[in-house]
């Protein structure tokens, strides 16, 4: 049984987001949470002054939530009616990424779906979006669909392996289970700027990554641009590839600032479902 996190604000964007869960996911058995956050920095006294005398701060900040949550549960078991998922909702009044913590530990969470526009600015570049936040503070792995991404079955995978990131077994979980239920190509693309790897050293990772995998069609590329976005792209484009996968370790505010990481561009400008796993503490 997998527990899996669906963050809402009820937009299309999140909506777009569960449907993509709902079909990735489905022949497995799972319990989607559904999250409405109330932040806490929307809190006004308006709020609580056009609410009833005998509501509770809690109903005059988060009835409305409930409410939209409980019609969207009505909707997605009506559709989901197979008995292989299972919905809850929750709300929390929080700081964004304290109650995604809160939640991932409270339900033993296994994945964080959430939705992207791509949209990205000053304020963001410096701070993150709320995606890119939950992504860098949280213990769980991470599924980001962007807002206009139809779902369709990966058929080949692009996993990207950052300056910062190696390959090996553990933190793979979710990978190993995407290769056993859609047995797709791989395509690995090593990121080597800011990164002192020798030729040897790649081609030795290249065999280790294919000795894992023995029976998945595999190939590796080396990339040495300061920027490989559009490289990254270009491949997607010429491969007909279905989803990126990346593995990245929990930083703080400052080590995200000082990186070399090209996390935040690859989530940013990403057209496909990014699955972001989350590495070993070692």
């Amino acid at each position: 049984m997998k527990n899996i996190l669906l963050l809402t604000d009820f937009t299309a964007k999140s909506e777009n987001a569960h449907q993509y869960a709902f079909k990735y996911f489905k022949g497995q058995e799972c319990t989607f949470h559904l999250l409405s956050i109330q932040k806490a920095w929307d809190f006004t006294m308006d709020d609580l002054m056009v609410a009833s005398s005998k509501s509770s701060v809690d109903n005059a900040l988060l009835e409305d939530n409930r409410s939209d949550l409980a019609s969207l549960i009505i909707k997605y078991t009506s559709i989901y009616s197979n008995g292989t998922y299972t919905f809850k909702s929750h709300v929390d009044y929080d700081i964004f990424t304290d109650a995604i913590s809160q939640a991932v530990l409270n339900y033993k969470i296994d994945v964080v779906v959430c939705g992207t526009d791509g949209n990205t600015g000053v304020m963001e570049a410096i701070f993150s979006s709320h995606t890119l936040r939950v992504i860098h503070t949280s213990d769980c792995s991470v599924l980001v669909v962007p807002e206009h991404y139809t779902y369709e079955v990966p058929k080949r995978v692009q996993y990207l392996l950052d300056y910062d990131d190696s390959f090996d077994t553990c933190g793979k979980d979710l990978f190993d289970e995407l290769i056993l239920k859609y047995k797709p190509k791989v395509s690995v693309l090593r990121l080597t700027f800011a990164l002192e790897m020798h030729p040897i050293e790649c081609d030795a990772e290249e065999e280790e990554i294919k000795s894992l995998y023995p029976r998945v069609p595999l190939d590796y590329h080396i990339l040495s641009t300061e920027q490989p976005i559009n490289e990254i792209d270009e491949f997607v484009e010429k491969n007909d590839v279905q989803m990126q996968v990346i593995s990245v370790k929990k930083q703080t505010f400052l080590e995200r600032v000082f990186s070399n990481s090209h996390l935040s561009d690859i989530v940013n400008s990403s057209s496909l479902p990014v699955f972001i796993l989350r590495d070993c503490e070692k």
